[in-house]
């Protein structure tokens, strides 16, 4: 299957000459996933309503140095079904199915949004000891906050919120969409028109009922207990603008799973990997390489 696939960098349209493995979890429903490069395999888990396509300068640019695996989760892109109502527990068992189907050893899991929630929905699940490392890109072990928690989605997200937010998003998901984005890049920053169509474009492709129940799920979660038992080198990766999640969330997250380091990217918000995919990849690539020493690999621009 040829993919086209619109560039997160600069808006082109660009045919990738390859063909997406897949497996089956197990459940008869075949999941798509990017596999490139050899070496310690990194699996990039996307965020909510997104594809492995938003790991394109990630994908590109490290396997000359890793294995690079970038599923499309289930009810996302070429891994969607109509019908499709996944729940975190669901995609982490995807995600188990995925290790074995490729053969995947103790491979770094690095969770964007959603796709860290997912990262600690495995480790609760299965534990760690298969794992190698985790990377953990602008999120909270809980979205929404209380009277006790402040940590959640920055103004203040409540459950009342996220309990409405279902409907809303299946009555009118354009709308949705159109009010998420300016959240998305770097706060105060000069934008960039170009991704911002990109990921509007890319976003309005979702079922709008898929993304409902995923969103209903990922809103209940609660892992503030389930964090502190994760035992895997770990870095907290936040754009230093985020707009989603701030500095006290990662500090937190540091300071629940044990040695934990963070790295901030500057000049980017939730999508550092994006916005500044160079920083990005060199505070990746530090990280794996203090896990897996060798070589210094050369990153070069938008590696």
């Amino acid at each position: 299957m040829f993919m086209p696939i619109a560039s997160p960098v600069n808006g082109e349209s660009r045919i990738r000459d390859y063909t997406m493995p897949s497996y089956d979890p197990g459940d008869g429903h075949r999941l798509y996933y990017e596999d490139r490069g050899a070496g310690r395999p990194l699996v990039l888990l996307h965020g909510w309503a997104c594809h492995a396509g938003y790991f394109a300068p990630q994908a590109e640019a490290l396997a000359a140095r890793f294995r690079v695996v970038v599923p499309d989760l289930r009810g996302h892109r070429h891994s969607h079904r109509a019908g499709d109502a996944p729940t975190l527990a669901t995609l982490a068992d995807d995600l188990r199915g995925l290790i074995a189907a490729a053969g995947l050893a103790s491979p770094v899991l690095v969770g964007w949004s959603m796709g860290a929630m997912v990262a600690f929905e495995y480790a609760r699940r299965f534990g760690t000891d298969d794992l190698g490392g985790l990377v953990v890109v602008d999120m909270t072990a809980r979205v929404v906050n209380d009277a006790e928690w402040r940590l959640g989605l920055l103004g203040g997200y409540r459950a009342s919120q996220a309990e409405r937010a279902p409907a809303i998003i299946r009555r009118d998901w354009p709308r949705w969409v159109e009010a998420f984005l300016p959240t998305v890049l770097a706060a105060g920053g000069p934008g960039n028109p170009a991704l911002l169509d990109w990921i509007a474009g890319e976003m309005q492709g979702c079922d709008p009922d898929t993304m409902a129940a995923l969103w209903r799920d990922l809103t209940a979660a609660d892992y503030r207990r389930d964090v502190g038992r994760i035992a895997l080198p770990a870095l907290i990766l936040r754009g230093e603008r985020s707009q989603l999640y701030g500095p006290d969330t990662a500090a937190w997250l540091a300071g629940a799973i044990a040695g934990a380091e963070i790295a901030v990217v500057a000049d980017a918000g939730h999508a550092p990997h994006l916005e500044q995919p160079a920083a990005f990849n060199r505070a990746l690539v530090a990280f794996v390489e203090r896990i897996d020493p060798a070589p210094p690999a050369e990153i070069a621009s938008g590696r």
